[in-house]
């Protein structure tokens, strides 16, 4: 199993607060290049343990499960069971439940990946460090979902991770009827006549038009992101394409400075990369000087198509995201949920808006609505009641193993934080990449649920850990 060295991480003392330059940043960036490596022998030559198939569930932990039951409800997705000690939820497509909030202290707790064979789960019990024994799915989850597990610290976010087989649960029918669009002149693309567009099912017989929309339909998880501190956000690319065999999509880096010149790229950005040391991702591909930033995975499906990326690692260089007197701590960045077409991406945007506006509800949007250019997908993000990032996604890119990987210098992302089209960054800022800390309303929470919040020592939460890897439910 090919192994990445990295140096020492920095210390909070030397990290260079970027806030200040993000509108400089990328606002300025427009003249970069794209290097499109075709073909399965342009990927790194990693030869995996496992290869996932997608990824399964994310986990958290809150303080007030009534709150997040609407937060739940409000953002679209399915409980399908509820005690006053955990939330699950599903959407309508998948495996199983999607989404897990346990009572306790506010706090990321890790995700599942999906494997597609028991042996899987296996060859991770006997190779992976910590890594329980492979089990049956006990207690309520068994019952919900069935299937088998295994589950392990990893080495270097400090995040649950667990690995899940066998589970299933029966698809749901949408709650709306699938929108048809009226594309022009094409004939056989239009709406037939006389139907009028209701894709929010709220024009009333009598005109009045007063119900609400209310909001999307999920259909399943889509991807999670981790921003990273420099250096281990390179132990974390290597670690997750080493042990689940995920492949590099799209990945951004920075050029040296000479290459530059009349862009705003933050030089103290520049220098930390640099520390990094090589990328995990292209061996020998970047020119001296040259610095990783971020890169996209989607899992090894073959010929079979994926998502253009299930798991995607950034850099992390916010100094707010550090516990204090410690150093900056892996976060997660936000996950994704799909759903089916942009109305749906939009009544979201406005049931969540419209929660937060006239119920005063803790829901504050972080980037949106708006199309990616990596990927493609369209996407709105918003923070939950405790600052975690939230995506409806929808009408994103798929690709096999045979695409390869693209590679792209950060001065070509484009002058409006590689949009297709959606709110500029001076309209709303891009606040869904670092992590809980990022959203208004952390200042507002007590000392202990801050530091909560952005640290990933799991001493606070180790009770609460023992019981879900518990491998016989107690």
């Amino acid at each position: 199993m090919a192994k990445s060295t990295v140096n020492a991480p920095p210390t909070a003392a030397d990290v260079i607060q970027f806030v200040d330059r993000d509108l400089d940043l990328f606002e300025g960036i427009n003249d970069g290049e794209e290097h499109h490596l075709a073909g399965g022998e342009s990927l790194p030559p990693i030869e995996p343990l496992t290869k996932a198939w997608d990824v399964a569930y994310i986990r958290f932990s809150v303080p007030d499960l009534d709150l997040y039951e609407r937060w739940v409800t409000d953002f679209g997705l399915k409980i399908i069971y509820k005690d006053d000690q955990v939330i699950y939820s599903r959407g309508l497509q998948g495996d199983g439940f999607c989404h897990v909030a346990h009572k306790g202290p506010a706090k990321f707790l890790g995700f599942a990946m999906m494997m597609r064979d028991e042996k899987d789960l296996r060859v991770l019990q006997e190779n992976i460090e910590g890594c329980s024994t492979v089990h049956k799915i006990p207690g309520i989850e068994g019952k919900l979902c069935g299937g088998s597990r295994v589950s392990f610290i990893d080495p270097v976010c400090n995040l649950l991770i667990e690995a899940v087989h066998g589970r299933s649960i029966d698809e749901l029918p949408p709650t709306r009827d699938r929108v048809e669009y009226n594309y022009g002149s094409k004939e056989n693309y239009r709406r037939p006549a006389n139907k009028l567009q209701d894709t929010s099912g709220n024009r009333a017989a009598d005109g009045s038009n007063t119900v609400h929309p209310g909001p999307p339909d999920v259909l399943k998880i889509g991807h999670v992101v981790l921003s990273i501190p420099v250096g281990p956000h390179h132990k974390m690319m290597a670690f997750m394409m080493e042990t689940f065999g995920l492949l590099p999509s799209d990945s951004a880096y920075f050029e040296s400075p000479k290459s530059t010149e009349g862009h705003s790229v933050n030089p103290g950005m520049f220098d930390m990369l640099q520390k990094a040391g090589p990328s995990p991702i292209y061996p020998g591909t970047f020119a001296e000087g040259e610095a990783t930033y971020a890169c996209f995975f989607r899992c090894d499906r073959g010929e079979v198509p994926t998502d253009h990326h299930t798991f995607f690692i950034l850099s992390l260089m916010d100094k707010k995201q550090a516990p204090v007197g410690g150093d900056i701590n892996p976060q997660l960045s936000h996950v994704s949920f799909e759903v089916s077409n942009l109305d749906d991406v939009w009544r979201g945007h406005m049931q969540l808006k419209t929660k937060a506006e006239f119920k005063d509800e803790r829901y504050e949007i972080a980037w949106g609505v708006g199309r990616h250019v990596l990927g493609s997908h369209i996407y709105d993000y918003w923070h939950d009641p405790y600052g975690h990032v939230h995506e409806h996604m929808s009408d994103g890119d798929r690709m096999t193993r045979s695409f390869g990987q693209r590679i792209h210098k950060m001065s070509g992302l484009g002058p409006n934080g590689h949009n297709q089209w959606g709110p500029t960054v001076r309209d709303s800022g891009i606040r869904n990449l670092d992590g809980p800390a990022g959203a208004s309303f952390y200042e507002d929470f007590d000392h202990d649920t801050q530091q909560s919040l952005v640290d990933r020592n799991l001493d606070n939460v180790s009770e609460l850990i023992e019981r879900i890897r518990d491998t016989n439910g107690r």
